[in-house]
């Protein structure tokens, strides 16, 4: 396909998280709803970020973050995908244990002047450690804190704080 340069970038931004939440509805008619989980929250790195998520005690969930306080070209943080690892603890509200272990693989877009100024697509990692607080059978807070490792900082390897606290709903 021979799309002009600026959507050929718009092709794409929109291709990828189309594609990954095909995927995460994939064949998931037979499930119970109660595993579907929509968030929206604020951290770092994904700053202003909303989620999709599927599973119970295993989760895997979908991550498209927005950079409100930045200027086009691209508005948007990273997208990432997340595995979400629930091993500890009750809740009063839900049978889901309350403790969980986080890992999320994220995808910084193109974005020249923006929050990260890179020229090319670029990975990062972050590992965490979290709680979810429920407020009731359908809604609460997850509250994580970890590291942040970019993988397009090319002055030696180094390992930031990361955290995010965000607000659930199940359906």
């Amino acid at each position: 396909m021979n799309l002009p340069n600026d959507l050929s970038m718009k092709f794409r931004l929109c291709t990828l998280p189309i594609i990954l939440i095909g995927l995460l509805f994939l064949n998931v008619s037979g499930y119970s709803q109660s595993k579907f989980e929509l968030s929206g929250g604020a951290g770092f790195p994904e700053l202003i970020n909303f989620k999709i998520s599927y599973g119970k005690n295993v989760k895997i969930a979908l991550s498209q973050s927005i950079l409100p306080f930045y200027e086009p070209p691209l508005p948007l943080g990273p997208t990432s995908v997340e595995i979400y690892y629930h091993f500890a603890g009750k809740s009063k509200y839900f049978v889901q244990p309350s403790w969980y272990l986080m890992g999320g693989l994220g995808i910084f877009w193109p974005n020249e002047g923006g929050f990260t100024d890179l020229h090319e697509t670029a990975f990062s990692a972050y590992p965490r450690i979290g709680r979810s607080i429920n407020f009731s059978k359908s809604n609460g807070i997850n509250v994580d804190a970890g590291i942040f490792i970019p993988f397009f900082d090319f002055n030696g390897v180094i390992i930031y704080p990361s955290i995010n606290v965000s607000f659930f709903f199940r359906l």
